[in-house]
């Protein structure tokens, strides 16, 4: 029998499987407990997802295989709690963020002058370190004086006092801009020492064509004028976000969080990935202790704490709603589907998922964009003889990977607890799901998110039924793992080397 007939064989087996068990619990369970099990794990497998389509992204087309992930997924919770919480923390520290990536953003445009400076070989070797250490420095002074925390503090006094009727007390002062304004510049200076550095001046052994800056300087210039324009409305926009409506801030909220993760992801690719793209192992390494210090920064500046973002009006309302158009127009907070009570946020959560896996499998497959992407890693010789920078492609796709991340952290941080270990919890499961659905593909690990989604909302269910240890559910998704690895190795999508 040929791979082929295997592979729908197995596909069918697994169908029949499947079904044949659906049946069987729509049978035990009953309709209405059936359906709310159902949409937990349609909800678990969306949360799933979001986790592992960065990650099979990222690994799929740079086999980069990023342990910070899970770590980026709590950080697009935590900038989105925050935000939309009060913004006071966002608007103080969005000028420091955006300088810093403004200055590594020129990195492309520096490079090629910079590999042409004639310069000793010692001097080659010296000068990296050199600007390492001033950027340090820079980065040192940008934040002397600074009370980092008071500001961080904004969100933790709104999450536990009632401001209701006055959403403005509890917003503490920004510093003024008289003394404000040279973090920011010393921030451009420090990432600007950093792309120096990351250029390694002298260095003639690599090559970079000089070409228009044009392209190259649209990211950096637009950057610096989010710098300029966030420093000068510091504290009015916090004002102004506070008494928005509570599902346009929602919104706002996931676009800063998406935002931030495509700039944090290039920062990171430019600064700390790019050089050790010749030692994997050294990756692996780097991002696992990168993640140990984002989440020891975010235990500094919001202590070891549990906060709970409050639900958007459209998903706050009490009340159950019978239909989707009776929902969106009270808000309730449940609907009623077939006799079940399932809360409105779980739609969204899955709508968010589903969303999510139709446009980033649009943009690979069916636009220029993705199939540049898909060039330039197969065949990056190739592509660069095009005139299209490679380098400049691998900082998209992990960008892309990290606001993916990013973009599932605030969408769950309505639902789940925002604290510094749920990224942890929720890389094991991502990993899981790309392990299953194979390493690489997109398809696989929306399909491999699906079916952990609901192995562990079945698996719960009937350990409470049964009066079971909750273990045996927590297993259930290493369990199947394991089956898909003793069957298919490559995952049931993937493909064999």
């Amino acid at each position: 029998m040929n791979p082929k007939s295997k592979n729908i064989l197995l596909g069918l087996l697994i169908a029949g499987l499947l079904v044949a068990v659906v049946v069987g619990v729509y049978t035990y369970a009953g309709q209405r407990a059936f359906i709310s099990t159902l949409f937990s794990g349609l909800t678990l497998g969306s949360l799933f997802f979001m986790v592992a389509a960065g990650l099979t992204l990222i690994f799929g087309l740079m086999d980069v295989l990023n342990f910070a992930h899970g770590s980026m997924f709590m950080l697009g919770a935590y900038i989105g709690w925050q935000f939309y919480t009060n913004p006071t923390f966002i608007f103080g520290m969005a000028p420091f963020l955006l300088a810093f990536g403004a200055g590594v953003m020129l990195t492309p445009i520096i490079k090629p002058y910079l590999i042409a400076w004639k310069v000793s070989e010692k001097m080659q070797k010296a000068l990296p370190k050199i600007a390492y250490v001033l950027a340090l420095l820079a980065l040192v002074f940008a934040f002397v004086g600074f009370d980092i925390l008071s500001v961080a503090d904004t969100a933790m006094v709104a999450a536990t006092t009632t401001t209701i009727g006055n959403p403005l007390a509890e917003i503490s002062a920004q510093e003024p801009l008289s003394s404000y304004w040279l973090r920011p510049l010393l921030m451009f200076v420090a990432g600007l020492l950093i792309a120096v550095a990351s250029s390694r001046p002298g260095d003639k052994t690599q090559f970079a064509p000089r070409e228009t800056i044009g392209k190259k300087l649209l990211m950096p210039a637009a950057l610096l004028v989010l710098t300029v324009l966030s420093t000068l409305v510091r504290e009015s926009a916090s004002e102004a976000l506070l008494l928005m409506n509570g599902n346009l801030r929602f919104v706002l909220s996931i676009l800063l969080a998406v935002a931030f993760g495509f700039v944090f992801g290039a920062v990171i690719e430019i600064t700390l990935i790019r050089p050790l793209y010749v030692r994997p192992t050294f990756i692996l390494l780097m991002t696992l202790g990168l993640s140990y210090v984002i989440r020891e920064l975010v235990q500094y500046l919001w202590d070891p704490l549990t906060y709970q973002m409050s639900r958007p009006p459209l998903f706050a309302q009490p009340g159950k709603a019978t239909s989707i158009a009776e929902w969106l127009q009270k808000g309730s907070a449940t609907i009623d589907i077939y006799g079940a009570t399932v809360p409105t946020y779980r739609l969204f959560i899955i709508a968010l998922g589903i969303v999510m896996f139709v446009v980033v499998l649009f943009v690979m497959t069916r636009t220029r964009l993705g199939m540049t992407i898909r060039a330039g890693v197969q065949d990056p010789q190739m592509v660069e003889a095009m005139g299209i920078n490679v380098k400049a492609v691998f900082t998209l796709v992990f960008a892309m990977g990290v606001a993916l991340a990013a973009l599932g952290g605030i969408g769950a941080a309505p639902f789940l607890p925002v604290q510094p270990l749920m990224g942890d919890t929720y890389q094991t499961q991502g990993l899981i799901t790309v392990v299953i659905g194979g390493m690489g593909s997109y398809v696989g690990a929306f399909v491999g998110a699906m079916i952990l989604g609901m192995a562990r909302a079945f698996g719960d269910y009937f350990a409470l039924k049964l009066s079971l240890s909750p273990a045996i559910a927590e297993a259930s998704t290493v369990i199947i793992m394991v089956i898909v690895l003793l069957t298919k190795p490559q995952g049931l999508f993937g493909k064999k080397e």
